[in-house]
């Protein structure tokens, strides 16, 4: 039954020991900063980083690539994460994108048998643990690789305090939870169903089909991101999740680099002045209508593509 799920795996275990044998020989320059694993499912108020640098660098980045499942010590629900850079002589953009396309032959094989079996989509992990170990961490096996095949002008690290994730959720799912909701609440404070907050939620959603889709918005634990400038704009070409190193190629001057720093939540962290603006439908679920692509939106181009600079990157 897992076997497919387990053959994937096999394969892309197979293309990073072969890309961790070759992309050492051609390391130029490079810094990663290693962060300490979390013990429990919240991020401390202060995270010290570790810089590492030659050698220590390149070890670090070759387990951490193919490091897929929990470390003693560390809390279910978190990720390993090692932020940083390298620079190459050689472009392995290449071996990177048939990594990132067998790590989504594995998601997709995840998938699959899930449907097979009829489960909702919360059992992905769980199916995926029992194919391959008790220890393994979804997050880690399925993230992508960043490669850019051009010489960046600028790097810049830093930590990403106000992100959030969006999922979607159908307006009948919404319904069946606000509608037992209520009942509980009704049943445990002795009043009507119809004087309950879940109820008046309910209400607001009366004009909407079932079938319709909303926007989930959850908060997302603070972690470092990178920002790559390739042109001479103000504006960066690329902003990553710096969850691992990202390989990029040397140039004829050495990139300038904003090193990352040690995470402190009390210091003064601004909000991105590029974040969507929803339409809340329930704002205190943290529920909104999917934001249309204007026609002025769906034009807007990849920069990294408009620098002509070949990558992995998407925005």
């Amino acid at each position: 039954m897992y076997g497919e799920i387990q053959g994937a795996f096999a394969h892309l275990q197979y293309a990073l020991q072969a890309f961790n044998h070759v992309w050492p020989n051609h390391v130029v320059s490079s810094v990663v900063w290693r962060l300490p694993l979390l013990s429990e499912q919240r991020t401390p108020d202060t995270l010290q980083v570790l810089r590492l640098v030659g050698q220590e660098a390149v070890d670090a980045t070759q387990i951490a690539l193919a490091e897929f499942e929990r470390d003693l010590g560390q809390a279910p629900g978190t990720v390993m994460r090692l932020p940083g850079y390298f620079v190459l002589s050689e472009s392995v953009l290449d071996q990177v994108r048939q990594i990132n396309a067998l790590k989504d032959e594995v998601a997709a094989a995840i998938e699959k048998l899930r449907l097979e079996l009829n489960l909702v989509p919360a059992a992905r992990p769980r199916l995926m643990r029992r194919a391959l170990g008790a220890k393994f961490n979804t997050k880690q096996l399925l993230r992508h690789i960043q490669c850019f095949d051009g010489a960046p002008r600028l790097i810049t690290f830093t930590w990403a305090g106000h992100t959030t994730a969006t999922g979607r959720v159908t307006v009948a799912k919404v319904r069946e939870t606000l509608q037992a909701g209520a009942e509980a609440r009704a049943s445990r404070e002795n009043t009507r169903i119809e004087d309950t907050p879940e109820y008046q939620e309910l209400r607001t959603l009366v004009n909407m089909a079932n079938t319709a889709v909303l926007t989930e918005r959850k908060s997302v634990a603070p972690h470092p991101r990178a920002m790559l400038w390739f042109s001479n704009s103000s504006r960066y070409d690329a902003m990553i999740h710096a969850n691992l190193p990202v390989f990029v190629k040397a140039g004829e001057q050495p990139p300038e680099v904003i090193e990352l720093k040690n995470f402190d939540r009390n210091a003064r962290q601004a909000k991105r002045f590029d974040e969507k603006r929803r339409t809340e439908v329930l704002p205190f679920r943290d529920l909104f209508l999917p934001s249309r692509k204007t026609d002025g939106a769906a034009s807007v181009p990849n920069k990294v593509e408009e620098a002509d600079v070949a990558s992995t990157y998407r925005i």
